[in-house]
């Protein structure tokens, strides 16, 4: 620790539309508590349950319902237009800030860390704290590119002081090496941008928990097929093309939902009948999913950054049938490393079986070697250093920019 005083971290996620967000704070959370420091994580009461479950304090803030509509937005007059009616609206962003500044005059941390929740450092430096932000540089490939000048103009619609539009923060933490997230695939102008708001674009490495990246890479595995498409619910033709294209491999098919409430009932018992008589376990959610991605034969994700990361950590290959271009962007990439498949939209059930099975039967000293590269990338920790050490230079300067 770069100052001997613990300090107080306020996490804000964004937390509705992907559950990978609140799922890296969560993380990153308990590793600064582990630490000694005090914390607590801002997200939406639907998500609850996974900050309490960590043993972690829980601060509701609203937040906006999932939209997958924008996935297949590629104009960016199109995608600039609907980022007004969504996160770049006046409405969700001064309801954002209020709510944003409601909790860090509850919790009165010392340094704000926020997941996609664009406007939580513009309220850290209303109150005149440090702060850092969580991002995949390939989400300012699409949509970010687009959206994310709109935020500004509606910050300033507000009439947010020019010196607290910084929707990026002091520095940009991105949870990935540069080889699968680089940031020149970051378009320039937007590139340019993003420099104009913030000091540092950092790649960290993985968020993950540390007995994830301390563990052996599991050499035995069991006969299964893990099965998990998101949390958003724009997966569930997914589901079931890829369910029916695998009951017939004779492995056991651990499926994700990913969703609950009313309706996941009802897409349980689809996802039963698309298995037909193949040995099936359905979960809404997993509070053990790394454990289940480590012990699984093989997995089918969408591309999006958390199952992907996990499951080149734990050396299982994968089968991505991507949505969005960052989905489309994370498959191409572990693809073209040799450790993953992409399957198509339009690709006929029998590709999917096939791209399945090579997994289920895939080189694994290849996967394991990168996994075990991969794991001497410690985020969390990382993110503990940067935060401790721009906390201390603050208080060292008398609360100056440092």
């Amino acid at each position: 620790m770069t100052d001997s005083r613990p300090l107080r971290v306020l996490f804000v996620a964004f937390s509705r539309s992907s559950l990978g967000h609140v799922t890296r704070m969560r993380t990153a959370a308990r590793r600064f508590a582990d630490a000694g420091h005090t914390v607590a994580v801002a997200s939406h009461e639907e998500v609850r349950h996974l900050v309490e479950h960590a043993g972690l304090r829980w601060i509701g803030i609203d937040e906006i319902g999932p939209a997958p509509a924008w996935r297949g937005m590629n104009d960016v007059a199109s995608l600039r237009a609907f980022a007004r009616t969504r996160l770049a609206s006046p409405e969700y962003v001064e309801a954002s800030l209020r709510d944003e500044l409601r909790a860090i005059d509850e919790f009165a941390p010392d340094a704000v860390v926020s997941d996609m929740r664009n406007t939580a450092s513009v309220a850290a430096s209303m109150r005149g704290l440090p702060s850092f932000t969580c991002h995949n540089l390939r989400l300012f490939k699409h949509p970010m590119h687009a959206v994310l000048p709109e935020i500004l103009a509606t910050l300033d619609e507000l009439g947010i002081a020019p010196e607290h539009r910084a929707p990026l923060g002091d520095a940009v933490l991105v949870p990935d090496l540069a080889l699968l997230d680089p940031l020149a695939d970051v378009p320039v102008a937007t590139a340019g941008l993003m420099a104009g708001l913030t000091s540092e674009i950092r790649h960290i490495g993985p968020l993950v928990p540390r007995e994830l990246l301390e563990r052996p890479v599991r050499a035995e595995r069991e006969p299964v097929l893990n099965i998990t498409l998101g949390g958003s619910g724009a997966g569930d033709k997914d589901l079931l093309r890829v369910v029916a294209a695998a009951s017939g491999l004779g492995v056991r098919l651990a499926v994700t939902l990913g969703v609950d409430g009313p309706d996941s009932d009802a897409l349980a018992a689809q996802v039963r009948a698309a298995a037909g008589d193949a040995e099936i376990e359905i979960a809404a959610f997993r509070h053990d999913a790394v454990d289940l991605m480590s012990r699984s034969a093989a997995a089918v994700v969408h591309g999006g950054h958390s199952s992907m990361i996990e499951g080149l950590l734990c050396a299982t290959p994968l089968v991505f049938t991507p949505h969005s271009a960052e989905q489309r962007g994370n498959a191409a990439r572990v693809a073209g490393l040799g450790l993953g498949a992409v399957v198509a939209d339009d690709d006929p059930t029998e590709a999917v079986t096939e791209a399945i099975q090579r997994a289920l039967t895939a080189d694994r000293p290849r996967h394991t070697a990168f996994a075990s590269a991969l794991r001497s990338s410690d985020g969390a920790g990382a993110m503990l250093d940067a935060v401790e050490r721009a906390v201390a230079l603050r208080r060292a300067t008398g609360g100056a920019d440092a």
